[in-house]
């Protein structure tokens, strides 16, 4: 697909940090535009798994993306961001989301210890809300605080940081080492 980046993709993707070789998992993934922006990124071992609960949704990021499959580089899974587990043989270096609102909307469906054990030691989680300047991201509420209220409930999180100084509200934090 030929799409034109959405500008709140285009912004967060520098936000990322990456050098290439991180594993990363994306959540609420559909469509598979950040995935398709990050893709050509990765080198060596970087891989991103696209997480999505909708089968619509799935498909679309796999349609999208089917060259970043057949590379190896793509993982796509349909599950809901509730009901993930963690599996010790598989840490990601970098858990990241853009405009999930279960973090601010239902903090208690949010799973924050299972994202923090999917982290790898020192990993990153980051989460972005909004979609430009006249946004509002969260309808007017203080969402980076509700957020970052969220995170800090989980004792596996560190250094939770809220920065709302762009077009685009990040909240992050760190798992401990």
């Amino acid at each position: 697909m030929s799409e034109r980046t959405p500008a709140h993709i285009a912004r967060l993707v520098p936000h990322l940090g990456l050098t290439g070789t991180e594993r990363i998992l994306e959540l609420g993934a559909a469509p598979g535009v950040a995935v398709a922006e990050i893709g050509p990124m990765l080198t060596g071992d970087g891989h991103i798994t696209a997480l999505d609960r909708s089968a619509t949704g799935v498909r679309r990021i796999r349609e999208r993306n089917e060259d970043l499959i057949d590379a190896g580089r793509l993982t796509v899974v349909e599950q809901d961001l509730t009901t993930l587990s963690g599996d010790p043989g598989s840490r990601f270096d970098l858990i990241f989301a853009s405009n999930v609102n279960v973090f601010w909307t239902h903090p208690a469906k949010a799973n924050v210890d299972a994202l923090a054990a999917l982290l790898a030691p020192g990993g990153r989680l980051l989460l972005f809300y909004g979609y430009g300047p006249d946004d509002g991201a969260g309808s007017g509420r203080d969402t980076g605080a509700l957020v970052a209220a969220t995170l800090r409930n989980s004792a596996a999180l560190t250094a939770v940081t809220v920065d709302g100084g762009s077009a685009t509200l990040q909240v992050s934090a760190r798992k401990k080492t």
